[in-house]
Order: C-alpha cells, then sequence, then structure tokens
C-alpha cells in the first residue's frame, strides 16, 4: 500500500494570526505546541506537517507548492495576488478569525478628509499594491512611501500626509491623532490553497476544512434547555437568534409544562435570557457546543 503524502500547512510562526490559527486547529484535536525556534511540528493528526514561517511568505511558500495550503490574513493574500497577477491561488474557506481592515486615515487636524483630497499627497503603508489599485479605481495620483513596520509615526515625523494601514480597535490610530477616511477592505484570516492542486490534496484539504468549519460553527452557538408551558414553544423561535427547531420533551407529573432543548446560532445573551423568562421559561440551562456538524 503507498504511503499517504504528508500534507503540507503553512501558518504564521507568532503573532495574533498565529494565535488564532493554533487555537482554532487544537480545536480540531491537532495538539500543537510550537517551540521558540522550531520552523516545523509533523502532526500524526491527518498526517499533517506545520511549516512556522513569517506570514508575509505564506502565500509565496504556496504558490510555488513549498506547502500544500495555509492560513494567511486576506489582506496578506490580496497584496499578494495583486504583486503576482500569474499566481495560482485561490481561497478555500474563510476562518472567521483575526478580522481587521485596512483604512486610509490622516491626521485629525489635517486638509485630507476626503479620498478626493489625496490627490499629490504621500501616503505611507505596508500595503502598496492595494492601496494602488484602490487608487486607481478612484483615479487619484498620489506618491505612495512603503514602510515596514510602525507606518501609523509618518504623518507624526512628517514623512507622509496620510497612511494606509491594517486597524482592528483604532487605538493605534487615535493615539497618534489619526482618523480613518476610508476602508479599502475587510479582512479576516483565510485558508488558501492552489488551484491546480491535485485531487488527493484537495480531498485532504476538504476534509480539514469540515473540521475547521465545525468548530467555527459552535464558536457563538449554544446548547440550551429549559422547562416552558407547551403553549408557549412557539414564541421560543422569535426570541432565540439563529434558533433551529426544537426537541420537544413531556415533563413526567406535569401536563402543560414540557422541556425545551435547542440550539440557537447567534448567541445567548443576558437580554435573551430575561425575554425567555417573561413567558414563563424556568430551568434554564445555557451550554457552550465544541463541534457541530451538519
Amino acid at each position: 500500500m503507498t504511503e499517504q503524502k504528508r500534507l503540507r500547512v503553512a501558518l504564521q510562526k507568532s503573532g495574533k494570526l498565529s494565535e488564532g490559527s493554533l487555537d482554532l486547529l487544537n480545536k480540531c484535536s491537532f495538539k500543537l505546541r510550537p517551540a521558540k525556534n522550531h520552523y516545523l511540528i509533523q502532526s500524526k493528526e491527518m498526517n499533517t506537517d506545520f511549516l512556522m514561517i513569517r506570514d508575509d511568505d505564506i502565500p509565496g511558500f504556496v504558490d510555488s507548492n513549498a506547502s500544500d495550503i495555509g492560513i494567511v490574513g486576506e489582506n496578506g493574500y490580496i497584496e499578494y495576488i495583486l504583486e503576482n497577477p500569474e499566481h495560482d491561488l485561490e481561497i478555500m474557506a474563510k476562518l472567521k478569525f483575526a478580522a481587521c481592515r485596512l483604512s486610509i486615515a490622516a491626521a485629525h487636524d489635517s486638509e485630507i478628509k476626503t479620498v478626493a483630497d489625496l490627490a499629490g499627497k504621500t501616503i505611507a503603508t505596508s500595503y502598496p499594491e492595494t492601496l494602488r489599485d484602490f487608487l486607481k479605481k478612484h483615479q487619484v495620483k498620489a506618491r505612495i512611501l512603503v514602510m515596514h513596520g510602525s507606518v501609523e509615526l509618518a504623518p507624526k515625523i512628517a514623512i507622509a500626509d496620510a497612511i494606509c494601514d491594517l486597524v482592528s480597535t483604532g487605538t493605534t490610530l487615535k493615539e497618534n491623532g489619526l482618523v480613518e477616511l476610508e476602508v479599502i477592505l475587510e479582512s479576516e484570516a483565510v485558508l488558501i490553497g492552489r488551484r491546480s492542486a491535485s485531487n488527493e490534496i484537495r480531498q485532504r484539504t476538504a476534509e480539514l476544512i469540515y473540521r475547521l468549519q465545525s468548530v467555527i460553527d459552535a464558536k457563538d452557538s449554544k446548547y440550551i434547555m429549559l422547562h416552558i408551558d407547551k403553549d408557549n414553544v412557539s414564541k421560543l423561535k422569535e426570541i432565540l437568534p439563529g434558533c433551529e427547531s426544537p426537541t420537544v420533551l413531556h415533563l413526567h407529573g406535569s401536563d402543560n409544562k414540557v422541556a425545551v432543548h435547542v440550539v440557537s446560532k447567534e448567541g445567548v445573551f443576558w437580554d435573551t435570557i430575561a425575554k425567555l423568562r417573561s413567558i414563563g421559561a424556568s430551568s434554564i440551562l445555557v451550554l457552550p457546543i465544541e463541534k457541530m456538524m451538519e
């Protein structure tokens, strides 16, 4: 019997994307514990090798077949494909973590208030191709200054009039006296692969995506158990967000009360609990879901 080829997965070695990737994969039973100077983690789970590298290098690793698939920020993926129009890459799945946005920002007291005001100005960024593509679409001519780190300081030290950088909470912008003018793109972690990948790699990637998706789907979902008058069961769907068809069980010793088990796909918060109590629900139990298979 031919030994199964190992699936090579490129991951960010350190940083927020790395933390989110490892957390998601570990919930899929990979049990990854990277050491500081280790660039290769071999897992018996799905016969997989994890290559721990810089996030900027991940699209190139996958595109050149040094890795079969990789987890990267969508912003990094877009920058790569704009820079390499002959690429062989595609997004296989969106992973619902590491959400951020690539935005243009300028000093709060700057004369730059709109995209049109960028004409003739200098914009500092680590994403020159994405910015160039945006400016071209808006027919704005501006000078692009490429920086690799501390982009938000460029207006303060007077080497640029504006910046184009990743924003998560906006705190860093505020600390440097900057305000967002325009969001160029919304980004999150994505799983990328090659369009020309073999059927074997595609099948194994699909198996991995199934595992990842089951964890992602369960992340904000809750399993809810409660007691309620059977006449009020129909009101549950109006109160519970993302509610599937509930399981209704007869309660021993009660003619009118029933036990209801239901999955809510959009989470359950205190205001939801209050609404359930308002229609007579009692003995409410809300449990997290580790995995949810369709």
